[in-house]
């Protein structure tokens, strides 16, 4: 709308002149200027027309104020962006107008082997690319390796190892690192992830690591710290977070299994270790654990602690830090109401909506505002497939992250999905310039982590500019059209026939001029077959 009133205004102008035009006939115009003076006109003018004149000018005015305190209102904060950053030529970058696209590890990412490989031979297609696969790879040697690993044969073998782009390559040069050292963690972790058929069989060669990394940090002592130079200090930190992975690592096997209290002791022994717990995101398994056993008072808990979602005001004017956290908040406001609308019907529409009804759907809104392509997922609108390793926030990868492990929460509370669906139905995203950057952005970038063969969800659009102004237009004529045949309707019919004659006109003389230009032959010459020109 920002450039659509300039438009508006002259395209106005332009129809009333035509309309002027047209009616000079019937209102006899040019005989009206030439039997009265302006001097005249004016001098029997009535005190009740200047006050009409005053008064409609005055509402016209405040129709006026009233558009631009709205435009004002709405947009206010882009056109600051784009007047702080017209002063320098690199505001494209600026993180105020378009977010940055950063790229997150998949909490709740599956096993490769025992999970993703089993999906990959069963329908022939890959569910991970090598974008993501690469990523895994660099977090894993950030989290597994340091630079007091020199000289350490079967950790300089682990670097190449994580390097590696090819499993069968990775699980080789991890067999010769445990060849080297029996007790070698990381090798345990990688053959875990990438060589075991089953979770079972990925549980038991973890908690071999972990009883590996356990007795490496037990023998710690103050000169074998100090043997490894400055820096000593490195190598205890580097196998304490060997270790908090694979407890997190050995509490999702105790989940996948069916073992929840054992999954969520181990997920709340993680998070009071904030320093580890934060940098692997533990309290997305401990959310969603706690969701499965119903514990939703754990939940609310977990939530105010982590996000800041609480009853308080401030909630309205934070942004969530993830869908999960936003959905989920959602989801236990709309447990409160669900029941009204297992069978919506006439009379609950009728009855309007209550305040706890009213405060669940605004928690939906403000949570699809943050990720519009998760409800297609949980209302099984779109294809799911399985969640890749990292995802990007408000895109469609973590959409797929969140809706593939939330959606059974959702169905198991009756009318959340049908709650969910008519707040669907009904969203307009709040989409500006700097959003649609944005969301180009993230469906570029979600290319690299999802498959090509998947379908990508699209960030929803709304009406377009042009689109408004055509309606807006077609009704002012519309509404002129109306009041003129309700005035004029002798005349109005001999204007609509000067209407369709002047179109009339037209064609003909543009069919003329088309004519004149073209050539005579240029139907024969279409059709005629081409003539073949001679080899040489």
């Amino acid at each position: 709308m920002a450039c659509s009133w300039t438009f508006l205004w002259l395209l106005w102008i332009a129809m009333v002149a035509v309309l002027l035009f047209f009616l000079r006939g019937p209102l006899k115009i040019s005989e009206s200027l030439e039997s009265v003076s302006a001097t005249s006109y004016f001098n029997n003018l009535t005190p009740k027309f200047y006050v009409a004149l005053t008064g409609t000018s005055s509402l016209v005015s405040g129709i006026i104020l009233i558009f631009e305190w709205w435009y004002f209102k709405n947009n206010a904060g882009v056109e600051q962006g784009e007047d702080e950053g017209s002063d320098n030529e690199e505001s494209i970058d600026n993180p105020k107008t378009v977010p940055e696209c950063k790229v997150w590890r998949n909490p709740m990412a599956l096993f490769r082997a025992a999970e993703y490989n089993r999906f990959r031979k069963e329908t022939n297609s890959e569910p991970l690319t090598y974008y993501d696969m690469n990523l895994s790879a660099q977090d894993h040697q950030s989290l597994f390796m340091c630079d007091e690993d020199q000289g350490r044969a079967d950790y300089e073998i682990m670097q190449v190892a994580w390097r590696e782009r090819e499993s069968e390559q990775r699980i080789q040069t991890a067999r010769t690192a445990l060849a080297i050292n029996s007790e070698c963690a990381s090798a345990l972790v990688l053959l875990a992830e990438e060589d075991t058929e089953t979770v079972a069989q990925a549980e038991n060669v973890l908690r071999r690591a972990l009883r590996a990394i356990e007795n490496t940090l037990s023998t710690y002592s103050n000169n074998q710290i100090a043997s490894y130079g400055q820096n000593g200090d490195t190598v205890r930190k580097r196998d304490l977070t060997i270790q908090t992975y694979i407890k997190r690592r050995l509490a999702m096997c105790a989940r996948k299994q069916g073992r929840l209290r054992e999954a969520i002791k181990g997920f709340r022994d993680l998070s009071r270790e904030q320093s580890l717990s934060t940098l692997l995101s533990v309290q997305d398994n401990l959310i969603e654990a706690c969701l499965e056993v119903q514990a939703y008072a754990d939940v609310q808990n977990l939530l105010v602690r982590y996000d800041g979602y609480g009853t308080s005001c401030s909630y309205d004017q934070r942004e969530p830090r993830s869908a999960a956290m936003s959905y989920t908040s959602a989801l236990l406001k709309v447990r409160a109401v669900a029941e009204n609308f297992r069978c919506p019907s006439e009379s609950s529409v009728r009855r309007g909506l209550s305040s706890a009804e009213q405060t669940a759907i605004e928690a939906l809104t403000r949570a699809m505002e943050f990720n519009p392509h998760v409800p297609p997922y949980l209302l099984e609108i779109r294809a799911m497939i399985m969640p890749p390793e990292h995802f990007l926030k408000r895109g469609d990868s973590e959409a797929l992250a969140y809706a593939f492990f939330h959606i059974q929460h959702w169905k198991r509370i009756d009318g959340a999905l049908q709650l969910l669906s008519i707040v669907w139905k009904d969203f307009v995203p709040k989409v500006n310039k700097d959003t649609h950057a944005f969301s180009s952005q993230l469906e570029s970038a979600d290319k690299e982590l999802l498959p090509a063969w998947h379908e990508q969800s699209a960030f929803p659009q709304t009406e377009s500019t042009l689109g408004m102004l055509i309606q807006t237009f077609a009704c002012l004529a519309i509404c002129i059209l109306a009041v003129l045949s309700q005035q004029v309707p002798s005349s109005y019919g001999e204007m609509l026939r000067q209407i369709v004659t002047s179109g009339v006109q037209m064609y003909e003389n543009s069919m003329n001029t088309f004519s004149q230009w073209a050539p005579n032959n240029i139907i024969p010459y279409l059709a005629s077959k081409p003539v073949s020109v001679p080899e040489i």
